[in-house]
C-alpha cells in the first residue's frame, strides 16, 4: 500500500498529465469526485493533488468554489515567451561548446522523429515530440537554473502550446527550424545556435497567436537574423 504522500504525488502527477494533454481544459474545474472516480483514489488525494498543482501554477484553488485549471492571460504568455527565448538561446549557445555524439545523435532522432510525425499527420506525437526536443536542449546546457526556470514556464504555456500547430503548415515550420537550430549545434556555431534558438521561440509565439487570429506585437514576425 502506497503511503498518503507518495499516493498525493502520483495522483498530482496524472492530474498534471490530464492537463497537459488537453483532457482538462483551462478555466475547467477540477471535479473531485468524478477525477477520484476515474483515478482510483478517495477524494482527499485529489484535493492535495490540487494544493500541489496550484503551487506549480496549473491550478487555480478559489476559497469555496474549488480548483480549476488555471486560465492564462495573453499578456501573461507573451511575457513567458520572451524570457523563454533568452533562456532557449542560452541553452542551444551552451550546448554548441558542449556537445558530445550521443547528444548528438537524439537531436538527430528526435528531429527526424518530428519529420515523421508530419507526414502522419499526427498532431499530438509531434507535439509531445517537440517539447522533448526543447527539454533536451535545456537539460544538456548544464544550466540546472536555467532548465529549471524554463521547465517551469514552460509548464504554464503548456495550457495554450499545443494549439500552436493548429494551423496548416505550422509543423513543417518549426521542424524546419529545429532542423536550423540543430545543424548550427552540431557545427559547434555557438553564436548562430543562440539566434536561431531566439527566433525559434519569437516565431512560435507569433504561430500561437496566429492560431487564435490575434495580431502579433509589432516586430514579432519580422524576419531575425542571427
Amino acid at each position: 500500500m502506497r503511503r498518503p504522500q507518495a499516493l498525493g504525488i502520483d495522483v498530482a502527477r496524472r492530474i498534471e498529465a490530464l492537463i497537459l494533454d488537453g483532457t482538462l481544459r483551462a478555466g475547467e474545474r477540477l471535479n473531485e469526485v468524478a477525477l477520484a472516480r476515474s483515478l482510483g483514489v478517495s477524494r482527499g488525494p485529489v484535493r492535495e493533488a490540487a494544493r500541489a498543482l496550484e503551487k506549480t501554477g496549473l491550478v487555480t484553488v478559489i476559497m469555496n468554489r474549488g480548483a480549476f485549471v488555471r486560465t492564462l492571460t495573453l499578456d501573461e504568455a507573451m511575457d513567458i515567451y520572451e524570457i523563454n527565448a533568452a533562456l532557449f538561446g542560452l541553452a542551444a549557445a551552451r550546448l554548441a561548446t558542449l556537445l558530445v555524439p550521443a547528444q548528438a545523435a537524439a537531436l538527430r532522432m528526435m528531429v527526424q522523429a518530428m519529420e515523421g510525425a508530419i507526414a502522419r499527420g499526427c498532431r499530438d506525437s509531434f507535439f509531445q515530440i517537440n517539447s522533448e526536443f526543447h527539454a533536451f536542449i535545456m537539460t544538456s546546457s548544464r544550466n540546472r537554473e536555467a532548465a529549471m526556470l524554463y521547465q517551469q514556464l514552460t509548464r504554464k504555456l503548456m495550457l495554450l502550446r499545443r494549439r500552436s500547430f493548429e494551423q496548416p503548415g505550422h509543423m513543417a515550420l518549426a521542424n524546419r527550424e529545429h532542423r536550423a537550430l540543430m545543424q548550427a549545434i552540431l557545427s559547434g556555431d555557438a553564436a548562430r545556435a543562440r539566434g536561431l534558438a531566439e527566433a525559434h521561440a519569437r516565431r512560435g509565439r507569433s504561430r500561437f497567436l496566429d492560431a487564435i487570429g490575434h495580431a502579433a506585437p509589432d516586430g514579432a514576425n519580422r524576419e531575425e537574423r542571427p
